[in-house]
């Protein structure tokens, strides 16, 4: 008998149906065997045991100083870590796995290693309070609290009972709940959800209660860390870290299920404390940032560069993770595993910085803010930078900021140090930007000798008070000195100038250049120019016309212009462009870019596969007469200054150097000094800033401290 036409198709259709919903049954069956755990793949086969493939972390470079001493190390560390696929998830199984997992941790003599800090009580179970820094508002130990009575339904608990209690709208409930959150939610209501929750109260089918209070007090630990921690497939916790290979061993051995170990690389500083501005630090990947990562293959739960030279050279440092296959019984024993990709390691990188004068200059600076508060009772002297650099190439020798702090212990001081009014964090070197005072004169000479304005005979009358405009007369310095029974400098030509800093010479000059003509020659010094760093600056502010409108909205003016001559109005640079600016005007006017990496080196075969080469920003044809006639006078301002020539006296080259005293309108100027050494045929540029040192000369001791380094290493 045959079937109608129509009716034949349906049958079709009926069995096409059929056989589709078949396969999608059996893709979901098989979907469901495959568990997505972090970065961790997992299959079940039909032998019962389980294969996982996990990432294996990539080796990180480390960094060394530019003569091939070690900054930056790897020290490799084993955490020990449950796996939430494996861990058992009813209770009390659950809980009597963690319990094995502590003792075997006490019997390795290793319960120091438990990640239990985030722990919010204390005291012993049932009578646990919360600790002082867990009610300290803005303590990590606060917000990650406050997170987790948000995660466990406390909070929402809370905020009906204040409902009910005081009869308010549930805003205002939640408004008074996030006033006083710990008043509402006890430590005996966290305790007792958590006890409920995890069913540590449980009893056996004798009716006697499973775990003792003592063993409940351990589990509280642990179960309300998986709770800070998140927990879950795709997180694994860490229940030690840092442990020894015996303990995994041991662990491994006993059967405890879920239990594994990683093996992670931390960061070791060679030298603590120092370059720690430089350096920066490595953590997890930003929230903000996961996206960039993700498209260049990082996984997500990788260790990244997140300041300093650890991010601007990440590409470098990280490597390529490689991928293990695991296979595991029902227990969760290992029974195989093998590399499916390996790991490349990421190359090491060399900077430019030497330690040895690093460390002379971190150690400067605090010799010279130490001297000025503790000679001169300038206790608002708090602060400084300095940085060294070769001329001639760009290369950054180094580069301090005051005060500063230690990599090695920044995580745990980093509440400290984020509160501190001197701001340790903040880069001074890159980042501050100061009036240069008179450290910008010989760049104005320099302009000035150029263009034929003035030449090295030209005679300019200081009669203590500049006079030329009517609306505007400032004074020298000299004229309200005690140093001076006459108060000016009479007539002088450039050298004498320079070498005694006065300030009429330099209105006349300035008057006579144009604001122009100056600010024409310090682009080309680099002045309010990005010097090429890569870890990124203040670009700072050369004073002008353009600036004072587009800031100010005022016009500029002729009295504008003698200020900027001598370093003040607008001006405003980094440390590093005042090295920049030296450099530049030393070298003959080559600007070149100011840069931290020398070189970088394959881990495996130890050839460079990078090595930096001077990078010409701009140049620009400075006559050897004029450096020269510039020159004579910042050596002469070395040689004739008591006050910088007593710091020098022990070196053994001659300094050529300038020192700059910048009104700030607070209670102190600042002092600042530029130098470099040997005069003659200068192979080091110096700028140290002083804070509130009261006067250029007093920022000439931590310069004078490098200048030694450096002549130590020159034999």
């Amino acid at each position: 008998m045959r079937f109608p036409t129509r009716n034949r198709r349906v049958v079709r259709l009926y069995a096409l149906g059929v056989v589709f919903g078949l396969f999608c049954l059996v893709y979901i069956i098989r979907l469901a065997a495959l568990e997505l755990n972090g970065n961790n793949i997992r299959g079940h086969r039909q032998d019962g045991t389980t294969t996982r493939t996990e990432l294996v972390q990539a080796v990180r470079g480390e960094i060394y100083d530019r003569n091939g001493k070690a900054l930056v190390t790897n020290r490799y560390r084993l955490d020990l870590t449950f796996d939430y696929s494996v861990l058992p998830s009813a209770q009390p199984a659950r809980s009597q796995a963690i319990l094995r997992a502590l003792e075997i941790l006490d019997a390795c003599g290793e319960r120091n290693r438990l990640c239990d800090t985030q722990y919010p009580l204390e005291g012993a179970y049932p009578n646990l309070v919360y600790s002082a820094a867990a009610e300290t508002t803005g303590t990590s130990l606060n917000k990650t609290l406050l997170e987790v009575l948000e995660t466990i339904g406390l909070r929402a608990l809370a905020i009906q009972r204040i409902r009910t209690d005081r009869g308010v709208t549930r805003t205002r409930a939640g408004e008074l709940f996030d006033e006083e959150p710990l008043r509402h939610v006890t430590a005996d209501d966290l305790t007792a959800r958590l006890v409920k929750s995890f069913k540590l109260n449980a009893t056996d089918e004798n009716g006697a209660q499973i775990f003792t209070d003592a063993e409940i007090d351990r589990l509280l630990r642990i179960l309300y860390g998986m709770e800070a921690a998140g927990f879950s497939r795709a997180n694994d916790y860490v229940l030690a870290s840092d442990v020894s290979m015996d303990t995994v061993t041991a662990e491994r051995e006993a059967g405890v299920p879920g239990i594994g170990y990683t093996q992670t690389a931390t960061r070791v500083y060679a030298y603590p404390g120092y370059a720690s501005h430089i350096l920066g630090q490595t953590g997890p990947i930003y929230a903000e940032d996961w996206e960039k990562y993700k498209e260049l293959g990082y996984s997500m739960n990788a260790t990244v560069g997140i300041s300093g030279c650890e991010a601007a050279f990440e590409s470098y440092l990280h490597g390529q993770d490689g991928v293990r296959v695991v296979v595991e019984d029902r227990d969760g024993n290992i029974v195989s595993e093998h590399m499916k990709k390996e790991a490349v390691a990421g190359q090491d990188i060399y900077l430019t910085i030497d330690i040895d004068l690093q460390i002379a200059a971190e150690d400067g600076l605090a010799e010279n803010v130490a001297y000025i508060r503790n000679t001169y009772g300038r206790e608002n002297c708090r602060s400084g930078a300095a940085i060294a650099m070769d001329p001639d190439t760009g290369e950054i020798l180094a580069l301090a900021s005051y005060p500063t702090y230690d990599l090695s212990t920044f995580n745990r001081d980093y509440g400290q140090l984020s509160n501190d009014e001197a701001l340790p964090l903040y880069n001074r070197a890159l980042y501050g930007l100061y009036a240069p005072g008179s450290t910008f004169k010989p760049g104005v000479a320099a302009a000035a000798l150029s263009e034929g304005i003035i030449d090295g005979t030209t005679l300019l009358q200081c009669a203590g008070k500049y006079t030329y405009f009517k609306s505007y007369q400032p004074t020298c310095w000299v004229y309200n000195s005690t140093v001076s029974p006459i108060h000016e400098h009479g007539y002088l030509n450039v050298r004498e100038a320079i070498c005694v800093s006065c300030n009429c010479f330099f209105y006349e000059t300035g008057r006579l250049l144009g604001i122009e003509q100056m600010n024409r020659y310090g682009t080309l010094f680099g002045l309010g120019e990005a010097t090429g760093i890569e870890l990124g600056e203040a670009t700072g502010i050369l004073a002008g016309p353009d600036y004072r409108t587009e800031t100010h909205g005022v016009t500029w003016q002729a009295t504008d212009t003698i200020a900027a001559a001598i370093g003040q109005s607008d001006n405003a640079f980094t440390p590093l462009q005042l090295g920049v600016y030296l450099s530049t005007l030393i070298n003959g006017g080559n600007r070149y870019a100011a840069h931290l990496l020398l070189r970088v080196r394959d881990f495996t075969t130890r050839t460079d596969t990078y090595t930096a080469e001077p990078k010409l920003l701009s140049s620009f044809p400075l006559d050897a007469s004029v450096r020269d006639e510039v020159m004579a006078g910042m050596r002469a301002a070395v040689t004739e200054s008591a006050g910088v020539s007593r710091y020098m006296a022990g070196l053994p080259f001659a300094v050529a150097g300038k020192t700059g005293t910048a009104q700030t309108g607070a209670r102190t100027d600042n002092g600042l000094f530029v130098c470099c050494a040997p005069a003659s045929n200068p192979g080091i540029a110096v700028a140290t800033v002083i804070e509130k040192a009261g006067g250029g000369s007093y920022a000439a001791l931590s310069a004078a401290r490098i200048l030694e380094a450096y002549a130590n290493k020159r034999g």
